[in-house]
């Protein structure tokens, strides 16, 4: 039944390249190796297409720029390790969550806690759930930088007292760079999670999508993947 669903919905698709938007800065989900896009998101989105018998075409582009894009029309869908928000939902369609329980830290030089943040710099990237997270929290302005590399660089030249992030991105950044010890304590309570991202316009085009993801889930894809990304 989900084969014969998931080639219906194939042939009411007619472009034969998706233009997918990422924002190469956010390991283990998307980044640039040997000038190629790699990651889990990555993944996700090359094992869509390929069943949906589509080619993919990559955009990529500042974290903040994914939603306008998918609104104004000029990406397909989005493949950015991006959590679904009710405030987003406003905006723009999303599949179910294929990853969940990725929870915030609080990378630093030395160890911290949530209540020892107000006072110090913190840095986030600007759009991210740590942002919208630290900006609800008393006592804590958060410093907005565009990257993942500019924050993480900002705790490791002493810049800033700690980054908050997800706790695979900050994993990845400490088994790729040295110069720490580096903590990474996370914050109870949080959670990551992934979905891909489609135009409010393309109702169908998330259904197709959402078809595949379903595939991938009941025939082990997903779990391959994951533990491919040592996200399990």
């Amino acid at each position: 039944m989900l084969k014969s669903l998931l080639f219906f919905l194939c042939s009411t698709l007619h472009a034969a390249t998706l233009t997918v938007g990422t924002n190469a800065e956010f390991p283990p989900f998307t980044y640039i190796e040997n000038g190629q896009f790699v990651g889990f998101d990555i993944d996700i989105a090359k094992e869509v297409a390929k069943r949906l018998n589509h080619d993919i075409a990559w955009k990529d582009m500042p974290f903040d720029a994914l939603i306008p894009e998918i609104v104004l029309g000029h990406v397909d869908f989005v493949a950015a390790g991006i959590s679904y928000t009710e405030e987003r939902s406003k905006r723009v369609l999303f599949t179910k969550s294929y990853l969940s329980g990725d929870p915030l830290v609080i990378f630093s030089k030395d160890p911290l806690a949530l209540s020892d943040l107000p006072g110090k710099t913190v840095v986030v990237v600007e759009g991210f759930t740590a942002d919208l997270f630290l900006s609800e929290q008393t006592g804590i302005t958060p410093l907005r930088l565009p990257t993942q590399a500019d924050a993480f660089l900002a705790v490791k030249n002493g810049r800033a007292d700690a980054f908050v992030t997800a706790k695979t991105t900050a994993d990845a950044f400490s088994l790729q760079h040295k110069g720490g010890p580096f903590y990474a304590t996370p914050l109870p309570g949080t959670g990551e999670t992934c979905a891909l991202v489609i135009p409010k316009s393309k109702p169908e085009l998330l259904l197709s999508i959402q078809a595949a993801l379903d595939a991938m889930e009941a025939d082990g894809t997903m779990d391959k993947l994951k533990e491919q990304w040592n996200l399990r």
